[in-house]
């Protein structure tokens, strides 16, 4: 079974670590954000805005990011949010956690077939 989508649950708790992964190239906005993380996920995390903007809100309320309004091309105005210091610190945070996560589920999950078999 091929899944194409990642359940809800699953991404839980991570949208803030990929959201922060992407700023940490350079400022962006949410439109853009995005289409960066369906693009580098080569489409399996197909989120909303109406997913990220809260995620983006509750970041900046936690002086994670800031954001500033930029004129775009077409002439409307544009919120683009950057990491900010405190938000550097809490990417390299939570990818540690996340190592440490890959670790755990690859021990358990590879052991979980060595016991099953030994029954």
């Amino acid at each position: 079974m091929i899944m194409k989508r990642l359940r809800k649950q699953t991404l839980d708790g991570n949208v803030e670590t990929l959201v922060l992964t992407i700023l940490e190239a350079g400022p962006s906005y949410g439109y853009r954000i995005v289409k960066e993380l369906a693009e580098r996920s080569e489409g399996i995390l197909r989120l909303g805005e109406g997913t990220i903007y809260p995620v983006l809100y509750r970041l900046e309320e936690r002086k994670i990011i800031s954001a500033k309004w930029h004129l775009a091309e077409n002439g409307r105005q544009r919120k683009y949010y950057r990491l900010t210091p405190k938000g550097r610190r809490v990417l390299a945070g939570n990818r540690q956690q996340w190592q440490m996560l890959v670790s755990v589920m690859e021990k358990v999950l590879g052991s979980a077939k060595y016991i099953s078999h030994k029954h």
